[in-house]
């Protein structure tokens, strides 16, 4: 039986958005500086795109059950992006630097809903095969909502465990961006939180594309 819409497995990925950039050296002569962070986050739902394109198109995907009769699909990226502010301070050896704010942004550009273009826009069958994909885009985000709150709050763990930084030399801004970036990518805690959402997403998205739904779809119009 061909379904109507399969969720793609793509791989989620960390993506830091730097507006500086500086490297790192903890020094306890700095730590009479530290303060704690302004932290701020923000989740991203993703804005929904409808692309009729052809249906090799489609086809194109991976993990498609049947990629020739698949009239729709949705799918999405999640990222995880960042952009922070320091202070310095100049010592006598050097210069002590402190993390001072962090924005965290999670979540989807885009939810991406490609529908085959045999089927022209305000048809029913077009009407019909949106409808599904739209419960599709609900399930991305219910499982956004739950699971980007739980990164979020380790996210948030992980900037307050970035101490005050010493520097023998000038500040460019680089290292602190390094060490960030490096505690969020080798964080087990944030894998653990990514994979347990691709899994969900994937195990509901299956789920949803059933013999009942496609049934259901296929009998709102006549004749199709």
């Amino acid at each position: 039986m061909t379904l109507l819409s399969n969720f793609v497995r793509k791989s989620l990925k960390i993506t830091g958005f730097l507006l500086f950039s500086t490297n790192v050296y903890a020094n306890d002569i700095c730590e009479r500086f530290y303060k704690e962070p302004k932290i701020t986050t923000d989740i991203k739902y993703g804005d929904v795109e409808y692309k009729s394109v052809s249906r090799f198109e489609i086809s194109k995907f991976k993990n498609l059950k049947n990629p020739s009769a698949t009239l729709g699909l949705t799918y999405a990226d999640f990222s995880i992006g960042y952009d922070f502010g320091f202070e310095k301070y100049k010592i006598d050896d050097g210069v002590c630097a402190i993390l001072s704010s962090i924005n965290f942004s999670i979540g989807y550009k885009n939810l991406d809903v490609l529908i085959d273009d045999k089927y022209q826009e305000g048809t029913c069958e077009y009407n019909a095969i949106k409808e599904h994909e739209q419960g599709h885009i609900k399930i991305y985000r219910q499982e956004l909502k739950y699971y980007g709150n739980l990164i979020l709050d380790e996210l948030k763990r992980i900037a307050g465990d970035v101490g005050p930084i010493f520097f023998d030399g000038p500040v460019s801004g680089k290292k602190i961006g390094n060490k960030i970036q490096k505690m969020v990518f080798e964080s087990d805690n944030i894998k653990l939180l990514k994979l347990k959402l691709e899994d969900a997403l994937m195990d509901k998205n299956q789920s949803y594309d059933n013999k009942e739904e496609y049934a259901r779809v296929k009998g709102i119009c006549k004749g199709w």
